[in-house]
């Protein structure tokens, strides 16, 4: 007769831990705080917190998440034979700089316009669509990005579809359409000869696509390039009244912008 078995010997099996649950988190928007930019996360619990550039784990599940959510940014970067790979390092220089100065551009030339012309749009949409909208970049090629030299005309159509990635990225988050609109136009101009093509319902005199469009061309314009030097204000500034000129940017934008960097951009 068989007796029981009292006692099991543990070496044999494979004991799992209990799986924690994967915490959800939510890309909300974005803030400015002492001129550091934040993205606003929600997680599960419905807890709200601050994450920086910086926390490129926590980034990087992010923008991982709304590619899954949204095909149309895979059948974008697949027309063009891309691989949805998120490039970190970009995503934190954005973060840190680029997008961050960005804002702080585009809410200067807000505060400098006439009563009028800021009644149109709030303070609020310019500086989440200003610290978001070069978001679409980490998925664009770095030797496209960092290419010391001209681009080419299909690496230049590569280029041009950060803005739209960036809005269908974003589409898959808690954020207002309005400032969705602001990230996918912000290389649009009054002229209505930037990209993407504007849709029967953008308005190419919008506002809000004029001072994103204008802060972000000034802020590019202050910063060193991997193909050019740093420009100083009065070279940029220059620059920029061309576009004036040719009637691709507002004069009421222009002149909030001359006065912002008067006051605040001292670096000559």
């Amino acid at each position: 007769m068989l007796s029981c078995v009292k006692k099991i010997n543990k070496k044999m099996f494979k004991i799992h831990p209990k799986k924690q649950k994967k915490t959800k988190v939510k890309l909300l928007g974005a803030v400015q705080i002492n001129n550091t930019s934040y993205f606003v996360c929600k997680n599960v619990d419905g807890n709200i917190s601050l994450k920086t550039g910086q926390e490129e784990k926590l980034q990087k599940k992010l923008l991982n998440r709304m590619i899954e959510l949204n095909p149309r940014v895979r059948d974008l970067l697949g027309s063009y034979k891309i691989r949805p790979t998120i490039d970190t390092k970009t995503l934190r220089e954005l973060a840190g700089g680029h997008m961050n100065e960005t804002c702080n551009v585009a809410i200067g030339i807000y505060s400098m316009l006439p009563q009028e012309m800021k009644s149109s749009i709030k303070e609020e949409t310019i500086k989440e669509a200003s610290m978001l909208h070069d978001l679409g970049k980490v998925l664009i090629p770095s030797k496209i990005l960092n290419k010391p030299s001209r681009l080419n005309k299909k690496e230049r159509e590569i280029m041009n579809i950060h803005s739209t990635l960036g809005y269908e990225l974003l589409k898959t988050q808690n954020i207002k359409e309005e400032t969705l609109d602001l990230v996918k136009y912000h290389h649009q101009n009054l002229k209505c000869s930037g990209y993407p093509a504007l849709t029967d319902d953008m308005k190419h005199s919008d506002i809000g696509v004029q001072i994103i469009s204008t802060a972000d061309k000034y802020s590019a314009l202050r910063e060193a390039r991997v193909y050019r030097r740093k420009l100083s204000r009065i070279e940029s500034l220059l620059i920029l009244y061309k576009e004036v000129l040719e009637g691709k940017i507002h004069k009421e934008i222009y002149k909030a912008l001359i006065e912002y960097a008067r006051i605040y951009d001292r670096d000559k």
